[in-house]
């Protein structure tokens, strides 16, 4: 990551000093332009947007990167309509790009009105918890058809998330001996129905609440899907959202959702994440593949998985004015690797 101009380093939750952490003082360093930094504050300051503490200070997390990209996209709609024509590959009018977007909360795009529930019913807004994106972007093309495309953003993660079902419910504080033997009998109990061909029976079909996606939109949204395919993943010799796939098929299920409540005519969902991480990410190719083999046609053209330095480059070709030239150096000094 580029030198930041700072004498000394900030502390992690436990204490620990660390010199990819600043301290809240010198957290415009962390963000490309001061407008930037500032959108950034008000943002959470109006809207669930995770840990503030950690996108001011923290160098190496994933959302100051992706709000140093989206957020001055936003500020400059007409830089974001090349970029993504050039993703598309079509003209498309970019309308507004929504930073960790929320299901039922963003409700000012013109053109783009929710007309019923788009979350995939596992949204708790007071606990900060469910289902959403880490980038919307609302757009339209061919004059008047409107497309949404959720996108999760991925810079030194090691892997996607797993299913809490299956990995067990974590431990209560002042757990007594009794609540974590019932603790660890539920998740054998779990863990053993989803590792069997039989887990489409047991789990999805009889609405088992040992699989908390049934309190929840989940399963009667993939059976309807047009993109996600139903029967392919009943054949499965096992549960195929226990590990990695499970974040892809909440999301892609969100996107679906989303378009169908907003009256959409195409819908995407993307992953931006950086080359050098793949490996650890995406377990090399193995999980795009996974993923792949239980989307419908459909699906595999609506999913894609595109690098950050992909981005960067498309960038380098389009950005014309001082201003964007100037974002994008300093974009390519802070992020890119090689």
């Amino acid at each position: 990551l580029q030198a930041i101009p700072v004498e000394s380093f900030g502390v992690s939750s436990r204490g620990s000093r660390y010199k990819h952490l600043l301290t809240e003082e010198q957290s415009e360093y962390n963000f490309i332009t001061p407008e930037i930094h500032e959108a950034t504050k008000q943002r959470f300051s109006k809207h669930k947007a995770g840990d503030l503490n950690r996108i001011l200070t923290n160098t190496a997390a994933s959302q100051p990167y992706c709000f140093n990209l989206v957020i001055y996209l936003n500020q400059h709609l007409a830089l974001a309509d090349k970029l993504f024509s050039d993703l598309l590959d079509k003209q498309v009018k970019v309308h507004h790009i929504e930073p960790e977007f929320t299901p039922n909360l963003c409700d000012n795009i013109v053109g783009f009105e929710r007309t019923s529930d788009e979350s995939i019913g596992d949204q708790n807004i007071n606990a900060g918890i469910g289902t959403d994106a880490d980038i919307a972007v609302f757009y339209t093309y061919d004059t008047n058809k409107k497309g949404i495309l959720l996108i999760e953003f991925k810079f030194i993660e090691a892997e996607f998330s797993v299913c809490s079902s299956y990995s067990g419910s974590k431990k209560k504080k002042n757990e007594t001996e009794d609540e974590r033997q019932e603790r660890m009998r539920r998740k054998a109990e779990v863990q053993k129905i989803c590792n069997s061909k039989n887990f489409s029976e047991q789990m999805i079909d009889s609405k088992n609440l040992l699989c908390g996606y049934n309190k929840y939109f989940n399963w009667d949204l993939t059976i309807k899907s047009k993109v996600i395919n139903g029967s392919k993943i009943k054949s499965e010799e096992a549960c195929p959202f226990r590990f990695g796939l499970n974040q892809l098929w909440r999301n892609m299920l969100l996107a679906e959702q989303v378009a169908t409540a907003r009256h959409c005519d195409e819908f995407g969902f993307w992953v931006f994440s950086p080359t050098e991480n793949r490996s650890f990410l995406w377990n090399g190719d193995e999980t795009e593949n996974n993923f792949r083999k239980i989307l419908t046609e459909q699906g595999n053209k609506h999913f894609q998985s595109i690098t950050l330095e992909s981005i960067l480059d498309k960038l380098q070709t389009i950005v014309i004015d001082d201003a964007d030239k100037n974002w994008l150096t300093k974009m390519n000094a802070k992020y890119r690797i090689a």
